[in-house]
């Protein structure tokens, strides 16, 4: 059974809503409200599946109303009933599932509920599911072991990406079209960004993916559930003890790659920075680790990983000395200094700094 509640300033619009959904007996009406300010405090405690909302209603915008009923219940579905078709953009940048205009014809009313029933099958399938979302090395968001969303352009995947990156958080839209289409003139800009949080939308629901699981509210802000996120797992684990080598070793299995590697986003920099300087400190812990245990091999391994991730730390090159002295392999460390030393002058300039010199000499 499916629960839904109406909400709707004028009464006859009620009764007409109650009219239409007594043809459909898998679908159950737990509430009718004309006053939408207790309606959202009701719809907090019954938490149905769907709320069909009245857009113009004196009381409260049923556009504000609808962004407190997804704060108080996230998996509920809006469905907006307006009589002016100019609130049909904003409704679906809110997320909504459909919206229907007035009057309302029963042909038009069962497209909704077909709509309703998909979702209602798909949130059933999502439970038994597990949505991971991917950045480091590719980008993809998939059920696992299936085939990731297919995006329908590269902006909207970009779009998504520029989201999920700052998941959480309010975003004004003037940052949207400052980040991502800045070059583009004002108008065309807002009808972009428009376009792809409705294809962002329908490439979720079609995925079959819950708004218990992903959604954006009216302030652009994506909301996220129970998912495997690669990049919000990695923050979660550098907050942790990192002296824990199993803590550790998780963390260094998420970093399959560059954040976001091949999408040339000049918004992503600093965040790949960040999350690069992560992975090189966890290597650096582990080979520490490995050194104090006498796993040498398993020690190299990590250095030599983060040497290949940025060459130009100079923490990476000393403990790789070290370890190659420590461990008899004096050809390793002069082919590795000599290396090292190449690099720096060639891309910046400069000689490696004394301590690093005073070790190489101690070899020879």
């Amino acid at each position: 059974m499916i629960n839904v509640v109406l909400v709707d300033d004028e009464r006859p619009a009620l009764k007409g809503l109650e009219f239409l959904l007594k043809e459909y007996p898998q679908i159950s009406i737990t509430g009718m409200y004309t006053n939408p300010l207790t309606a959202i405090e009701e719809i907090g405690r019954l938490k149905p599946q769907v709320v069909f909302l009245d857009i113009n209603m004196p009381q409260l915008r049923g556009i504000d109303a609808a962004s407190r009923i997804l704060d108080l219940s996230a998996r509920t579905d809006i469905v907006f009933v307006t009589a002016f078709d100019q609130y049909a953009v904003e409704a679906f940048d809110l997320y909504a599932l459909d919206y229907l205009l007035k009057p309302i014809t029963p042909e038009r009313f069962k497209k909704t509920i077909e709509r309703v029933m998909h979702k209602n099958k798909a949130v059933r399938k999502s439970v038994e599911r597990r949505l991971k979302i991917k950045c480091m090395g590719c980008f993809q968001v998939a059920w696992d072991n299936q085939e990731p969303i297919k995006w329908r352009t590269e902006k909207t995947k970009e779009l998504f990406a520029f989201l999920l990156q700052n998941n959480g958080r309010n975003i004004s839209k003037d940052e949207l079209l400052d980040k991502l289409w800045a070059e583009d003139a004002p108008e065309k800009a807002i009808r972009q960004l428009y376009n792809g949080i409705y294809y962002i939308r329908k490439a979720l629901e079609e995925y079959g993916i819950d708004r218990s699981l992903t959604r954006i509210d009216s302030n652009y802000n994506l909301m996220l559930g129970p998912v495997d996120f690669d990049v919000r797992r990695i923050y979660e684990l550098s907050k942790k003890d990192m002296h824990d080598s199993d803590m550790l070793e998780e963390m260094e299995t998420l970093y399959t790659g560059e954040y976001l590697a091949g999408e040339d986003y000049q918004w992503a920099y600093f965040e790949r920075e960040g999350l690069r300087k992560l992975s090189q400190e966890c290597l650096i812990k582990l080979a520490r680790q490995y050194i104090k245990k006498g796993y040498y091999d398993k020690a190299e391994s990590k250095l030599t990983k983060a040497y290949s991730q940025n060459p130009y730390e100079e923490m990476i090159t000393e403990l790789l000395l070290q370890l190659y002295i420590a461990t008899g392999n004096k050809s390793k460390a002069v082919m590795h200094f000599k290396s090292y030393s190449e690099i720096l002058k060639e891309d910046l300039g400069i000689e490696p700094n004394d301590k690093l010199n005073g070790i190489y000499k101690s070899i020879k």
